[in-house]
């Protein structure tokens, strides 16, 4: 057997059975993705249930017309005494929206609506309240015109229809296509992080790595077994994300079904996409998280500087969750920026729209950065001054 091989099988081995690995690489991921789509199914859900049902939105009115009219539409009205009273009211969150009358034209009802542009619900109240004003107009001006007999076409001179001439939606719900992505690429450097300190370092200062290095296995098989190995937890971290969500779609908490509307997203295609672009990267990851462990002399050191270095994949990887929002989510040359190039292919793996210029540019960009890094990897642990304690 090569061995390169029988030390990435022996590093795999003890990786395997530290309990660290286990709980931070693979049942962290899944953990930290159920725990996240529970909290958020739950509060979609309550802002979605808010947004239906305009009898749970809690209103203030001034006058007695416009209280009468607010429950006739449902609302629970709380009545106050003039505008101030219920600016206050909705300050303090005691309710969501308000509505006042205002000076103007004596043949109609003037109304302003009140409402706190800093909470959401109020957001939504001041939409539903404004929805059944036009609503009351609508009607009025229907019955004028039928009363009238004037054609709806006098006052309404342009229809205005919609079509969707996008293709049809493959891939999986907003919140899954925005969160997954981050997920997978931290998790693939987060799950190599939790023992890369003490694959070089530690033994360092367990003085078990001399013991390896004078053994028959050259130096390069030994980086090499090391890189593998911990390249494999990395890869195996990234995916306990899809794992974690498979789990949960499974047991389909309450409230779930608001997050699955757009459906899960991974497809076999999509699965296959996102290993091609992960693999490249996780070796990147791999040899980075080695080298910094080998420059280190001791644990702790190595732990400050995986620290440092987790920000540099966070930042980009947190981008990626917006990235669907800005104008440079199909422009090519996101897929050269490192991880944040893979979770844009993955994301759009997910919404069904994978390129293969986009997967091809993004792989090509990781396995150059992977082989500079495995190169400066490989000539570090030849260095005899990197390799000692002192």
């Amino acid at each position: 057997m090569n061995p390169a091989l029988i030390v990435f099988k022996k590093e795999l081995t003890e990786m395997l059975r530290d309990k660290r690995v286990r709980s931070t690489a693979f049942f962290g991921p899944i953990f930290l993705i159920f725990v996240l789509m529970t909290i958020f199914s739950s509060v979609i859900g309550g802002l979605t249930d808010r947004a239906k049902d305009p009898t749970s939105l809690k209103v203030t009115a001034v006058g007695k017309p416009l209280v009468e009219v607010l429950k006739k539409a449902g609302f629970g009205v709380t009545e106050a005494p003039n505008e101030a009273a219920a600016a206050a009211l909705v300050q303090a969150g005691t309710v969501r929206v308000g509505a006042v009358p205002v000076k103007g034209d004596p043949a109609v009802l003037s109304v302003r609506i009140l409402f706190d542009d800093a909470e959401q619900l109020s957001q939504i109240g001041k939409s539903q309240l404004s929805v059944m004003f036009e609503g009351i107009n609508g009607v009025a001006l229907k019955a004028y015109l039928k009363r009238e007999k004037v054609p709806d076409a006098t006052v309404q001179p342009i229809k205005i229809t919609e079509k969707n001439v996008g293709q049809p939606k493959k891939g999986g719900a907003d919140l899954i296509v925005g969160l997954l992505p981050y997920l997978i690429v931290i998790w693939a450097f987060y799950g190599g992080m939790s023992i890369a300190s003490d694959l070089v370092a530690g033994e360092k200062e367990k003085a078990t790595l001399e013991t390896l290095l004078i053994s028959p296995v050259g130096r390069t098989q030994i980086v090499l077994g090391k890189l593998l190995a911990l390249g494999t937890v990395c890869f195996l971290s990234s995916f306990s994300s899809l794992i974690g969500l498979a789990i949960f779609a499974l047991i389909k908490p309450a409230g779930s079904s608001k997050i699955f509307e757009g459906g899960l997203g991974v497809t076999p295609m999509a699965a296959i996409v996102t290993a091609i672009v992960v693999l490249p990267l996780v070796g990147f990851f791999a040899s980075l998280l080695i080298t910094l462990s080998t420059i280190a002399k001791s644990t702790r050191e190595a732990q400050t500087y995986l620290g440092l270095a987790s920000f540099v994949v966070v930042m980009p990887a947190m981008f990626s969750q917006f990235l669907g929002l800005t104008e440079y989510a199909n422009a090519k040359w996101v897929n050269l920026v490192p991880v944040l190039g893979t979770a844009s292919n993955i994301r759009l793996a997910l919404i069904g729209k994978s390129d293969a210029t986009s997967v091809l540019l993004c792989v090509f960009s990781s396995l150059v950065l992977a082989a500079i890094m495995m190169t400066v990897t490989v000539r570090l642990f030849r260095r005899e001054a990197v390799l000692g304690r002192s």
